[in-house]
């Protein structure tokens, strides 16, 4: 398992782990126990030949409020960007991304079998996370408008079944890219899959490889050139700026292997 909190002193931040609590609880609500493999829709059949995940992870941070997690076992990534906007409130935005991703790492790891449900587990680190942080919220990737994002919060904000979900099949060697919108804001969709094919065909580590994407993403960050964020702001406000957005950078890279 890999949990960033703190600032690296190079390009890939330095993890640790955070083991689940002996007899810890996987979450209850109500008089309800949450199992993160309880899913309301069918699971999917189980794969011809076994899969499995290597995972590793860049971060370059700016507010340093991003948070994330890992873990290669049971095959689940989780990302959370912590609400910037809560910063000129005088409160640390950063406790609750770190809280919702610490906690849902334990639950995976407390679960009792593989075939996560995300609902279901991103409820679990959401109760636990409000009944243990003073901090009022974390983002999505989901917008009701121009650079305003999706939020959990202690407090009012959005619901967790608001969330989005999709789907997709996988197959070996397939590689999967998650990140905050410090990666997403910067680097176009073609771009991200060329660096992943160019790092792909130089045989590079899951680790490499986010370095190299975390790194575009810095450079774009700082360039004049037009950027999603850019692009986006033109077409949604009518702006006429190009460049990045200047922001904490998340980048997971999972390889599916058998």
């Amino acid at each position: 398992m890999e949990i960033d909190m703190q600032t690296p002193d190079v390009l890939m931040g330095l993890a640790f782990g955070i083991p689940a609590s002996a007899g810890d609880e996987v979450g209850q609500e109500n008089g309800h126990r949450w199992d993160p493999t309880d899913c309301d829709e069918k699971a999917p059949p189980p794969a011809r030949t076994a899969l499995r995940m290597e995972c590793d992870f860049s971060y370059l941070p700016n507010h340093d409020e991003d948070a994330h997690f890992c873990h290669a076992r049971a095959g689940v990534v989780g990302v959370a960007d912590g609400v910037g906007g809560c910063r000129g409130d005088g409160v640390d935005a950063a406790e609750f991304s770190r809280g919702l991703m610490a906690n849902a790492y334990n639950a995976v790891a407390a679960a009792s079998s593989s075939g996560i449900c995300p609902y279901t587990l991103l409820e679990i680190a959401y109760q636990k996370t409000v009944a243990s942080t003073r901090t009022p919220a974390a983002s999505t990737a989901l917008q009701h408008y121009f650079n305003c994002p999706f939020q959990l919060s202690a407090v009012g904000g959005d619901r967790v079944k608001d969330a989005a979900v999709g789907e997709f099949p996988v197959e070996e060697g397939d590689v999967v890219v998650a990140g905050t919108d410090g990666l997403f804001d910067n680097v176009f969709d073609a771009k991200l899959e060329g660096i992943v094919q160019m790092c792909t065909a130089l045989s590079l580590t899951p680790g490499k490889m986010a370095q190299a994407i975390g790194r575009l993403a810095y450079d774009m960050a700082r360039s004049s050139r037009e950027s999603p964020f850019s692009a986006a702001s033109r077409e949604q406000q009518g702006t006429n700026f190009t460049g990045g957005k200047m922001d904490d950078i998340t980048v997971i890279v999972a390889f599916i292997v058998s």
